[in-house]
């Protein structure tokens, strides 16, 4: 793997662990534990996948996360990603 690539994963890594720490609703919920008597502490793990695109796919111009609509980034969850998430009692609202 390439440096910059390795780089990039990393600062993807970083990312992530901000976005945890900074979250209020996760700090909300570990207080409420903290509160019910219970000690919590939380770790996660996380799996990074890529492959490389053909040189062609590159070129185009992909739009910013933040701009693809909440209905476009739901359609793109598969199955086995929605059976894992509502594991975790995560709900959509398509859900029943």
């Amino acid at each position: 793997m390439d440096e910059n690539l390795e780089r990039l994963i990393r600062e993807l890594g970083e990312a992530i662990n901000e976005a945890i720490n900074e979250s209020e609703e996760i700090h909300q919920a570990m207080e409420r534990i903290r509160a019910s008597g219970a000690d919590v502490m939380l770790i996660l793990e996380a799996t990074i996948a890529f492959k490389e695109k053909p040189v062609a796919d590159k070129e185009e111009e992909r739009p910013k996360f933040r701009d693809i609509s909440i209905e476009q980034r739901l359609a793109e969850i598969s199955n086995e990603d929605r059976q894992f998430l509502k594991s975790l009692n995560i709900k959509f609202d398509t859900d029943e």
